[in-house]
């Protein structure tokens, strides 16, 4: 029973730890397909006087495409309301539009050099690059990166903290045992077997609990999001990737924590 509840105090804690990783991680593909999506759609408007050349970065950023918008159509659409020689005129002073596509999403700080430079054109004569609803949809990203991040760090901390008392409590159940042990010539290390493959058991099991309960709220995303968020949802995840990730991080953790202690008690 004794063992059992040790097996409880030491594979709750982590369950909740990945867990919150796991949230951590499908927001972050979240948000990151978001920019993608963005990325697509979004554009910068650019008015010159004269043609645009080629434009392989703006601000450190490469331009992924650049689409001429025709003059001939925005010509058309006011024809009727103007004479003939207003229409000649405007023809001849009509500038020249361009939609500027980059290839990743641009953060405020680079929109304002972005514009910058376009402006050191000579012969551009407005950029548009609609920083107001930008700053809004990329001030939400970022909220939301940051609020997973920072429950993370906290339930990360709890956890450690967590751990390191259960660790401690074994190491006092079990002292007199150890110093028979290394009376004897055994390592610290050595006479730490039991506590070590319970913290690798407990990791395992962990991993394998948020594995399953991420795999089942992935392929159940259109039962358990608002119908308005499913275009955000990636089409696929790099459940491999992810999953070992959750494995790597459920060992890390209580094995970094464990010697951190051992390291601890051989100063002392």
């Amino acid at each position: 029973m004794r063992r059992l509840n040790q097996f409880f105090s030491f594979t709750i804690p982590l369950v909740v730890l990945l867990l919150t990783f796991a949230v951590y991680l499908l927001v972050s593909n979240v948000v990151d397909n978001y920019k993608k999506k963005i990325t697509n759609d979004y554009a910068i408007i650019v008015i010159a006087n004269t043609p645009v050349g080629t434009l392989e970065k703006v601000a450190g950023i490469k331009v992924k495409d650049i689409e001429i918008i025709s003059r001939e159509k925005i010509i058309k659409g006011i024809k009727e309301k103007i004479s003939e020689s207003s229409l000649n005129i405007l023809n001849k002073k009509l500038p020249y539009f361009y939609k500027i596509y980059l290839e990743e999403y641009p953060t405020t700080l680079k929109l304002e050099q972005i514009r910058d430079e376009l402006y050191k054109i000579s012969h551009v004569k407005k950029v548009e690059t609609f920083s107001s609803d930008h700053n809004k949809v990329y001030s939400m990203m970022v909220l939301i990166q940051d609020i997973v991040i920072v429950l993370f760090t906290i339930v990360l901390v709890m956890s450690f903290l967590l751990l390191t008392k259960q660790i401690k409590i074994w190491f006092f159940e079990h002292k007199q045992r150890l110093d028979i042990i290394q009376l004897h010539g055994g390592t610290l290390i050595y006479s730490s077997k039991p506590i070590i493959k319970l913290l690798l058991s407990s990791a395992l099991i962990s991993a394998v609990i948020v594995n399953a309960v991420t795999f089942f709220v992935v392929q159940n995303l259109q039962n358990i999001v608002q119908p308005e968020l499913i275009s955000l949802i990636p089409t696929s995840f790099n459940f491999e990737v992810e999953f070992i990730k959750i494995i790597l991080l459920s060992i890390l953790i209580p094995m970094s924590t464990f010697f951190a202690l051992i390291i601890k008690y051989k100063i002392k």
